[in-house]
């Protein structure tokens, strides 16, 4: 079975998005993150997305140059969304899931192939874990306190504990810490 993994970016204080900044663009990278990140997103089996996130990506990506862009034209993408029509002809090797999000998910995950990644927004990476949905979490914390902003885990029904599989620090001082949520 295909695990599910969510990479989102965040500040100190648990942003992921903001009107002052947005943490996932704050602080560059560096290299050594690039590659790290590179080496992992560019065997997955799908990229997983909701509209907003879709719409951003896919006026990028089919155009960029950038050593990201490879892996993310030639991997499959799910978008999911009740509203987009023909994502494929914007973005190719694009389908789009309209049904339930834990029904679609658990068919994504029943695939043959490799563990697939979650793109945030923010909303879409909240349902999917609200839901619990989420097998492994790549967080990337920033260098970087916002004081205000919309936080990743706001839609939780209950509080959840993680278990913290590892965490590497990287030059730019971005910490990359990977959670798996404890299953009962």
């Amino acid at each position: 079975m295909r695990n599910v993994i969510l990479y989102m970016s965040m500040s100190l204080d648990g942003f992921v998005g903001s009107d002052r900044e947005h943490p996932g663009v704050a602080i560059p990278e560096g290299a050594e993150l690039k590659q790290w990140k590179l080496d992992r997103i560019s065997t997955v089996g799908a990229h997983l997305m909701g509209r907003v996130t879709y719409q951003e990506m896919s006026s990028f990506w089919p155009q960029s140059d950038d050593a990201y862009a490879t892996p993310m034209n030639d991997i499959p993408k799910i978008v999911f969304s009740q509203t987009l029509s023909d994502a494929e002809a914007t973005w190719p090797v694009t389908r789009v899931a309209r049904g339930d999000l834990a029904t679609e998910v658990a068919a994504i995950k029943a695939e043959p192939g490799p563990d697939v990644v979650v793109w945030g927004g923010r909303r879409f990476a909240g349902a999917l874990a609200a839901a619990d949905l989420i097998d492994e979490y790549r967080l990337l914390v920033q260098p970087l306190v916002l004081g205000q902003g919309q936080a990743l885990f706001d839609q939780l029904p209950q509080s959840r504990h993680l278990n913290l599989i590892e965490a590497v620090s990287f030059p730019s001082g971005i910490v990359v810490h990977s959670y798996r949520p404890q299953r009962t």
